[in-house]
């Protein structure tokens, strides 16, 4: 072979080889550090109202780029095709929490019969296909990485696709991981190998049940079902708005079990899909030293952590990083360290 096709060869393998390599990186969170990522809209929980304008005022409230963004549509609404292509382009990896409900119908929340959802049995026996096939084909067709978190916090008694409200030590758990294989299954049959499924349970809270049929393990589908592992958690010290008692929460309390527990079901990349803490004074410790403590654990203690998202909302409590200036300073001063990037897919 002359050595010019040998290096032309070369120069196409090699472009080949780093193609393949970013894109496994993109895909795969083998990234250095942990990407910013956040969520702040309406309580509706769509895509940012002003859509990437709003995205760069949380930019420019900690001075630093976010690399990922979370939103919430519901099974009446179709693949957010737009939302994600806007969020691509501008190098954030589109974070949907798709929300097993109807809203019309129902709040995610609401009281469900000894039966269990009827979601459930409905998706279990076909009734939702061609929803489930046309928002998969949709997310084909977008052709970009997406992470799809599917029935989030499914170990709580909150939600009306959790274990707990169906069937709860009576086969919850299994239920709720036969739905999740069913959905994936049909999206791997469309072949939108480009959505990355992203398996969430929650952390410690007064409104979760610890019994042993209630492990994580219990809701682990398997590996070939999972992309992405997370976790939930948070800080409600010391009320809650509907009154109630509430124990106070440092970020081991809120996450060194759960990721323990879930660091040993598969080998995935993780991140914290939904975090925050409110304003609090607990033995001499705020808000400000709260995040200061958490970002220090992430990098040191957490290293499968390749993603967090805060939760920046005032909702049910204020959970925004701006919900005072000593916890914004402590925010903005966390986020200085290279640790903690921006865009990984630009």
């Amino acid at each position: 072979m002359k050595k010019s096709a040998k290096a032309i060869l070369i120069f196409c393998l090699t472009g080949l080889l780093f193609s393949t390599s970013c894109q496994k990186k993109e895909i795969d969170g083998t990234w250095d550090g942990c990407v910013i990522g956040m969520f702040t809209a309406a309580e509706n929980g769509y895509f940012p109202g002003d859509g990437i304008s709003a995205i760069k005022g949380f930019e420019e409230l900690i001075d630093h780029e976010v690399g990922s963004v979370v939103w919430f549509p519901t099974w009446e609404e179709p693949f957010p095709t737009e939302a994600c292509k806007e969020a691509y382009k501008n190098g954030i990896i589109p974070h949907i929490t798709w929300e097993l409900f109807w809203p019309s119908e129902n709040y995610n929340t609401a009281p469900v019969d000894s039966t269990g959802f009827h979601g459930f049995e409905e998706v279990l026996n076909g009734e939702h296909d061609a929803y489930i096939d046309s928002f998969a084909t949709a997310a084909k067709e977008y052709g970009k990485i997406v992470l799809i978190r599917f029935m989030h916090e499914f170990n709580g008694n909150w939600y009306v696709w959790s274990g707990n409200k169906n069937g709860a030590e009576n086969d919850g758990p299994e239920r709720v991981v036969a739905v999740w294989k069913y959905v994936v299954d049909r999206f791997k049959a469309i072949g939108a190998d480009n959505v990355k499924w992203l398996w969430v349970p929650h952390g410690p809270s007064i409104d979760l049940k610890e019994e042993e049929w209630n492990a994580v393990a219990n809701y682990w589908p398997g590996d070939e079902y999972v992309d992405w592992i997370g976790l939930d958690a948070y800080n409600w010290y010391p009320k809650d708005p509907w009154g109630g008692n509430r124990p106070y929460r440092d970020f081991d309390n809120c996450f060194r079990k759960l990721y323990d527990d879930c660091a040993i079901l598969g080998d995935q990349p993780m991140m914290i899909a939904e975090f925050a803490s409110c304003e609090f004074e607990y033995d001499g410790i705020d808000k400000a030293a709260w995040i200061t403590d958490a970002f220090n654990k992430i990098k040191t203690e957490y290293p499968r952590i390749k993603i967090f998202t805060w939760f920046h909302i005032k909702k049910e409590l204020d959970w925004r990083v701006n919900s005072s200036p000593e916890a914004l300073k402590a925010f903005q001063d966390a986020m200085d360290d290279t640790y903690y990037k921006g865009s990984v897919i630009k």
